[in-house]
C-alpha cells in the first residue's frame, strides 16, 4: 500500500538528541523545524515549498547513535498512517563523527494520526 511518500531531503545534522518522528501539516511548523536545524548552520537550509492544502511532511530524526538514514515504509489502515522503520545495512566502518541524521518525506495530506510500528 504505497501512499506516494516521496523523499525530499536527507541531511546529517538535525540537532535532535533522541529519535523522533514529526508530522508537519502547516508552514509555521515547518519553519519552526527549520529554525531548529538552522541554529548551527551557516548558511542555513531553505524550507521546501509545500502546498499544505494537499500535502504534508513527515520528518524522521535519528538519535546521536544513528549513523545511517532511516529506511521508512508507510502504510495506512482505517485509523492510522503506520510507519515501519526497516533495518538499514550499517557499514563496517563506524564513523566517529557525531551526527543526528534526518530524512524528510512529502506525502498526501491526511487527517489520520501517525503510529510508529517497531
Amino acid at each position: 500500500n504505497d501512499m506516494g511518500m516521496e523523499l525530499i531531503l536527507n541531511e546529517n545534522y538535525s540537532g535532535f538528541e533522541q529519535e523522533e518522528y514529526l508530522l508537519i501539516k502547516n508552514q509555521k511548523e515547518l519553519n519552526a523545524f527549520y529554525g531548529k536545524i538552522n541554529r548551527t548552520r551557516k548558511p542555513g537550509l531553505t524550507p521546501p515549498l509545500i502546498d499544505f492544502t494537499t500535502e504534508m511532511i513527515l520528518i524522521w530524526c535519528g538519535d546521536s547513535a544513528a549513523s545511517n538514514y532511516a529506511n521508512l515504509k508507510l502504510s495506512e489502515d482505517d485509523e492510522f498512517l503506520k510507519i515501519h522503520k526497516l533495518k538499514s545495512k550499517t557499514s563496517k566502518e563506524e564513523s566517529k563523527l557525531v551526527v543526528s541524521p534526518f530524512s524528510m518525506y512529502k506525502l498526501p495530506l491526511s487527517t489520520k494520526s501517525l503510529k510508529i510500528e517497531k
